[in-house]
């Protein structure tokens, strides 16, 4: 039976000589609790108080979360450390401990890793074989197989080779995996050049070798614990199976491990999150686990929490609204608007989604393509190339929205943020953004800038925006580029900022035929709405996925369910939500629930295409009030 507690709580410090799960749904404030708790065993707990060397670990999911916990931490981050899963392993397991890890490739795969020059991680939005050449790459097979071929794999292929994680849980059994299209017999040499040559592992690899270093080394295991007296995971419900199972290890002893999560927010089973190890969640040996419920919802008003909580029916947790007010009469106000559903395509919804759009208003569509229903200007051919771009990435480790919005080390994404920031520079007439422009491919020393060269770069902006129109390719404006750069005219730009052998690629040996087609084929309109619009730090649409720990005022929420992969209708959904599962129309659920929840005071349903009748609205959220006791107020439009 979880005990029930308030995100302001402070737990006594003898609570925390065992381990903890803190179950808590959205808008439950769980960083709150986690960081106003970490502050509080550090003042006065004595393994953490009296150590300059004892730490407390925060590990959560993502970069963003990472950096929200230093700041809100403030003074006390010197005691804290926080971290992504992989961060942590890196940094305290892969890093210190090279040893360890190179006698591991050498015993699971017979590959000898020269020990100058430390293994690290991958580095974030690159393939693993970034900058190095394809020809020293099959040099380094052939010298390995002894073998006189041609080879013609691509860097993206060679650098998905990796420890096959799934059958390592499953089996125990350590195996390389890989596309059917590398022969076996180089595998092996093309691991060991990333291993020895490149010194980099996959972020799936952090993982595996991870555990093994712990699994294998007593003194490993004993220092992290050592250091670590306190683990706190959250948003535990992303995390998997290898990941849950490296924490248990370390856990078993010494260490306190606690962990925070929502089973109705997981949400990334395509990463191998399964809601199961949340609500199943233990470790071996001699602490329990004390289970903790935070019911409070300090996000959203009382209808759009009670609408919510019809969705999680399933599980024990019910959420209460306690969100704060200025004053009593906001809060009537807020308090007064109900969950609306917005049934079909009409005129009347189109003006409405319009004008909630001007006022604000969110849209969370089940993949990024979907969002461009919502904007003006795209036509159905250019949503598909879309929808194929996203596919491109869907399980990759690439994040094309964090991509576009700050990395830029995707080919194409530089190419086209660069022609973009051109474009923008010429319609304002400003040489400094010009500048920006071209920092993103060459660093400019004041002291080479002269009239000649400001003239050039303007004469260029010139020559390829004057009189270009919206409906041509990207890919073909950034050719343009590439073709002016070498014309005489231009000598001084290209000779003093860029160099003799320089030209924008739009693609690298990482981009596959799919990707590179639907990329080519994106019209100047598109693209810059992409960029400029939808992947902007203050766009108007995101995918649920991305939505994840963000909240709106407003949001109108158009998630459908694929009949392939979610296996259930909206219909289907309706008549009986079910959440604690792991089958793909309970993800589904769950997926809808998180986008549900993400609103503040004003949630739209748009229901398009549909087997979801008004009718059936009705019966299901009547029985829900009359069972539950649990009121929700609503209105459908047409």
């Amino acid at each position: 039976m979880a005990v029930e507690i308030k995100s302001g709580d402070i737990l006594p410090i003898e609570s925390f000589s065992k381990h903890l799960k803190i179950n808590a749904g959205p808008g439950a404030g769980k960083t709150h609790f986690l960081v106003e708790n970490v502050k509080n065993l550090v003042r006065n707990h004595p393994s953490i108080e009296k150590s300059r060397v004892r730490k407390i670990a925060c590990i959560t999911y993502t970069n963003a979360a990472v950096e929200e916990i230093k700041r809100r931490l403030n003074k006390f981050a010197d005691s804290v450390e926080a971290y992504t899963i992989h961060g942590f392993i890196i940094e305290n397991i892969i890093k210190p401990f090279q040893q360890d890890l190179k006698h591991i490739i050498e015993d699971a795969f017979s590959i000898t890793v020269n020990p100058k020059g430390k293994i690290t991680s991958q580095i974030e939005g690159l393939g693993i074989l970034h900058g190095e050449d394809k020809d020293d790459i099959y040099k380094f097979i052939t010298d390995c197989t002894s073998e006189q071929i041609e080879l013609s794999y691509s860097k993206r292929i060679m650098g998905d080779i990796e420890v096959d994680n799934a059958l390592y849980l499953s089996t125990g059994e350590i195996k390389l995996k890989a596309s059917n299209k590398v022969s076996q017999q180089h595998r092996l040499p093309i691991k060991e050049y990333v291993w020895s040559k490149v010194k980099k592992l996959t972020h799936n690899e952090i993982l595996f070798f991870g555990h093994e270093i712990l699994k294998r080394n007593p003194t490993a295991l004993y220092a992290t614990r050592v250091r670590f007296p306190f683990i706190f995971i959250d948003e535990f419900q992303d995390t998997n199976p290898l990941q849950t199972k490296l924490i248990r290890l370390i856990g078993q002893k010494s260490t306190i491990i606690g962990i925070i999560g929502d089973i109705a927010q997981s949400i990334y089973s395509f990463q191998g999150a399964r809601p199961q190890q949340f609500r199943d969640f233990s470790i071996e040996g001699d602490r329990d686990v004390i289970e903790y419920e935070i019911k409070g919802n300090r996000r959203s008003i009382t209808n759009i929490v009670n609408y919510c909580n019809f969705l999680r029916c399933s599980d024990t947790l019910v959420q209460n609204s306690i969100k704060p007010y200025g004053d009593e009469n906001a809060k009537a106000l807020a308090e007064a608007k109900k969950v609306c559903f917005m049934m079909g395509e009409s005129q009347t919804i189109k003006e409405k989604i319009k004008d909630l759009m001007q006022r604000g208003a969110v849209v969370l569509t089940r993949t990024w393509a979907a969002a461009f229903t919502y904007i003006q200007d795209i036509s159905d051919a250019q949503n598909k190339l879309l929808k194929d771009i996203y596919n491109s990435y869907y399980t990759s480790p690439i994040d094309i929205r964090a991509e576009i919005t700050e990395i830029h080390n995707v080919t194409w994404v530089r190419a086209f943020k660069f022609i973009f920031m051109l474009w923008d520079a010429y319609k304002t007439g400003s040489f400094i953004d010009a500048i920006r422009a071209i920092s993103l491919y060459s660093k400019i020393d004041k002291a080479t800038i002269t009239p000649k060269l400001v003239v050039q770069i303007k004469n260029m902006s010139e020559k390829i925006f004057a009189a270009f129109s919206e409906s041509v390719t990207t890919v073909s404006i950034i050719n343009t580029f590439n073709t002016l750069l070498q014309e005489t005219d231009f000598t001084e730009l290209k000779n003093k900022v860029f160099g003799d052998e320089f030209s924008i690629f739009a693609f690298s040996e990482f981009d596959d035929d799919k990707l590179i087609t639907a990329v080519s084929g994106l019209d100047w309109r598109t693209s810059y709405k992409l960029f400029n619009e939808v992947f902007t730090k203050e766009s108007k649409f995101m995918t649920v996925h991305q939505a994840k720990g963000l909240e709106w005022e407003k949001v109108i929420v158009s998630v459908a369910p694929s009949s392939r992969n979610d296996k259930t209708t909206l219909a289907k959904m309706y008549n009986n939500p079910q959440i604690l599962d792991e089958k793909p129309e309970e993800e589904f659920t769950r997926m809808y629930y998180v986008a549900c929840s993400r609103a503040e005071e004003e949630l739209y349903i748009h229901i398009v295409d549909s087997d979801l009748t008004e009718a059936l609205i009705k019966n299901v959220l009547s029985n829900f009030v009359a069972n539950k006791g649990i009121q929700i107020d609503y209105e459908i439009i047409h």
